[in-house]
C-alpha cells in the first residue's frame, strides 16, 4: 500500500482548488422556495430511446443523458436539437454482458471532462470537452457500472455491481496508463482498489467535499442486507461501514454541498446520515410521501432534498426544519408529470413502439435530475419503471 497512498497523496495534493460554496443559490431554493412555482416544459426525446437512467448539464444550453439501451444523448433545453454521442469502445474489448444501460453520468469541477460508461457497461469512459473528443477508457470492473463520483479535476471513483470501488485518475501515470496509438485514446487500470467491508454489489456512490470522503451505498451477501460505506480518500484505509434501517431498493445516494450529512433513498424512505462523528452513527428516517414506491433519483440544493420518484412525482425535503417543503396552502409540494411516452412492447428491427400511447400514468419514474449552475432549472428524466415496458420522459422544471 506504500506505492499506493504515495501516489494518490501526490496526485491529490496537485490541486489546492475546492469546490466554491453555492451561497446564493443556496438561498435562492432555500428561503424563497421556489420549488413551489416549478412548472413543466417537455422536452421530446426520440421514441428509440428507452428510460434516461442518468444526466448531467454540459452548459447553460446542454444536457448530456443515458438511456437503459446504453446510448449517449446530448439534448439542447433551449431548441429541443439533439446529437448522439458514439460510446467508446476499448481498444481490446471483452466479451460485452447484457446491456444494463448508462447509469452514471459526471463532469469534474471545471467541466473539462465527462465521465461516464463505455461500450462495454463495465468499462469507464472519458471523454474531453467541449467536443466530446475520445480521451481514455478504464478497465477493472467484471459487472455493471452504476456509480461515478469526481474527487477533484483529475481524481475520480467508480462502484459496480462486482462490488468493487476504484480510484482512477487522467493523468497519464506509469503502470496505470498506456496510450494506443492507433485508435488515440488512452486505455487505463485504477491507481488504486477501495475494498469496502461486506458490501458485495455497489448501486451508488457520492463524494462529499466538504468531509473529503465518498459515500457508497449497496447490498452484503443477502438480498436485504442494506449498507452504506464511507471512506476517506485520502486515507483509503480508513472507512466504516454502517447497516441501513431501511433494507429495501437502497439506490441512490446523494451528499450535502457544505455540511457531511449524506442523503440515502429507499424504498419507501430517505434516510438522512450525518457522518460527522465516525465513532456515533446518526441516522434519520422520513417517509416518502404517498407510500412514492421507491425513491430513484437525490440531489441537494442548500438545506433542501429534491427526490425524484416512482408514480410520476417530485418532492422536496428541508433538511433544517425536518419537514417536506410546503406549498402555499401547508401541504407538502408533489410536482406530477405530465407528459411522457410508455408501451407495452418494442421492436428493435423496425425501431417501431407496439401499442404505443401517451402516457401519463402512474408508471413513469424520475430516475434522474439535476440542477443547472444557477439552480433555477431543473432537469428531470425517466421512463416506465416495470421491466416490461419501454419508454422515456425528459422536461424542463423551471
Amino acid at each position: 500500500m506504500g506505492k499506493m497512498e504515495n501516489i494518490i497523496g501526490q496526485l491529490y495534493n496537485r490541486d489546492s482548488k475546492r469546490p466554491i460554496p453555492y451561497n446564493y443559490r443556496k438561498k435562492i431554493i432555500a428561503k424563497s422556495r421556489n420549488c413551489s412555482y416549478l412548472t413543466e416544459r417537455s422536452i421530446r426525446v426520440p421514441n428509440t430511446y428507452n428510460k434516461i437512467f442518468a444526466s448531467v448539464w454540459v452548459d447553460t444550453d446542454h444536457v448530456v443523458v443515458g438511456t437503459k439501451c446504453n446510448r449517449l444523448l446530448e439534448i439542447n433545453v433551449q431548441n429541443g436539437a439533439k446529437r448522439e454521442i458514439p460510446l467508446m469502445r476499448s481498444p481490446y474489448p471483452r466479451e460485452v454482458p447484457d446491456s444494463a444501460g448508462i447509469h452514471s453520468i459526471a463532469l469534474n469541477p471545471s467541466k473539462s471532462f465527462l465521465a461516464t460508461g463505455g461500450h462495454n457497461v463495465n468499462d469507464l469512459a472519458l471523454y474531453s470537452l467541449p467536443d466530446y473528443q475520445p480521451y481514455a477508457v478504464g478497465e477493472f470492473h467484471q459487472s455493471w457500472l452504476f456509480g461515478i463520483s469526481w474527487i477533484n479535476d483529475f481524481m475520480l471513483c467508480t462502484g459496480a455491481k462486482d462490488g468493487n470501488v476504484c480510484l482512477w485518475t487522467i493523468f497519464d501515470v506509469d503502470g496505470f496508463s498506456t496510450y494506443e496509438e492507433e485508435c488515440g485514446i488512452y486505455r487505463k487500470t485504477p491507481i488504486e482498489i477501495l475494498k469496502t467491508e461486506g458490501i458485495m454489489r455497489i448501486r451508488d456512490t457520492h463524494y462529499n467535499s466538504c468531509c473529503e470522503r465518498l459515500g457508497t451505498i449497496g447490498y452484503g451477501a443477502g438480498k436485504y442486507d442494506a449498507k452504506v460505506c464511507f471512506i476517506d480518500v485520502r486515507k483509503p484505509l480508513q472507512k466504516r461501514v454502517i447497516t441501513l434501517p431501511q433494507k429495501e431498493e437502497n439506490i441512490v445516494i446523494s451528499g450535502h454541498e457544505s455540511s457531511p450529512l449524506f442523503a440515502v433513498g429507499s424504498l419507501n424512505h430517505l434516510m438522512l446520515i450525518d457522518d460527522r462523528d465516525p465513532n456515533t452513527t446518526d441516522i434519520t428516517s422520513v417517509k416518502v410521501l404517498d407510500s412514492a414506491q421507491g425513491i430513484r433519483s437525490l440531489s441537494f440544493q442548500g438545506d433542501t432534498i429534491t427526490i425524484g420518484a416512482c408514480k410520476t412525482s417530485l418532492m422536496f425535503y428541508d433538511v433544517r426544519n425536518r419537514k417536506y417543503v410546503t406549498d402555499h396552502d401547508d401541504s407538502p409540494i408533489k410536482r406530477k408529470l405530465k407528459h411522457g411516452y410508455v408501451a407495452e412492447t418494442w421492436d428493435w428491427h423496425i425501431h417501431r413502439y407496439s401499442s404505443y400511447s401517451h402516457s401519463t400514468s402512474e408508471v413513469i419514474s424520475i430516475m434522474t435530475h439535476c440542477y443547472d449552475d444557477s439552480g433555477l432549472r431543473l432537469f428531470a428524466a425517466g421512463g416506465p419503471l416495470p421491466l416490461d415496458l419501454v419508454g422515456n420522459y425528459a422536461s424542463i422544471w423551471e
